[in-house]
């Protein structure tokens, strides 16, 4: 007959609606569960390092920029760490004037502690030409170099010296956070590299 469609749906046949069943919710929330599983540790034991890793890399910039400074300058530069604030700093001994008018030298002054140098504590007799602060948490486990008399007179600092022939003091240092968890750092005195690696 004219006017009637061919392919009308009857009663009987019925629309397929889309979407999930439970087993397959189940499968996704098992798979879901099973990656993060593994990926969990490899990313805890990421961040729990990232503290330690991040200050090995800061010491080993500054140590690449004060043996490049020395030699450029052909001056002595000196790498210091404080142990008790944490910070890391580097520069040239403070240039020492000659005052014969009975006035006292601020720089001598300074280092007897009798001048607040903005509120920081003993340099070692050196300016500060970059400085950062480690993160929070952290503490020297371990540090070891040839001592000399400079580093018995400021024994709160770590001094590494940078010639202006690309040598350096040889030092091993161990830093820790507050998981017990460490990092080993120790120079090549001719080349100046630094090689870290965590400690179990």
């Amino acid at each position: 007959m004219i006017g009637t469609p061919s392919n009308q749906s009857g009663p009987s046949k019925q629309k397929r609606r889309a979407g999930f069943t439970l087993i397959e919710v189940i499968l996704v929330a098992v798979v879901i569960t099973i990656i993060t599983g593994i990926a969990f540790p490899y990313f805890a034991g990421s961040y729990k390092g990232n503290k330690l890793r991040l200050s090995a890399r800061t010491i080993s910039r500054m140590a690449r920029y004060a043996r490049s400074m020395s030699i450029m300058r052909e001056k002595p530069l000196t790498l210091v760490l404080n142990h008790e604030t944490m910070e890391v700093f580097l520069g040239e001994y403070e240039q020492q004037s000659d005052t014969a008018d009975g006035e006292l030298d601020q720089s001598v002054l300074k280092r007897l502690g009798y001048v607040d140098e903005g509120g920081s504590s003993d340099t070692g007799g050196i300016e500060k030409e970059i400085h950062k602060f480690l993160p929070d948490g952290l503490s020297v486990k371990l540090f070891d170099k040839d001592r000399t008399e400079e580093d018995v007179l400021h024994e709160n600092l770590y001094m590494i010296r940078f010639y202006p022939n690309g040598q350096c003091d040889w030092f091993e240092m161990e830093l820790e956070d507050n998981r017990g968890v460490s990092i080993h750092l120790e120079n090549d005195p001719i080349s100046g590299k630094i090689k870290s690696e965590f400690m179990q």
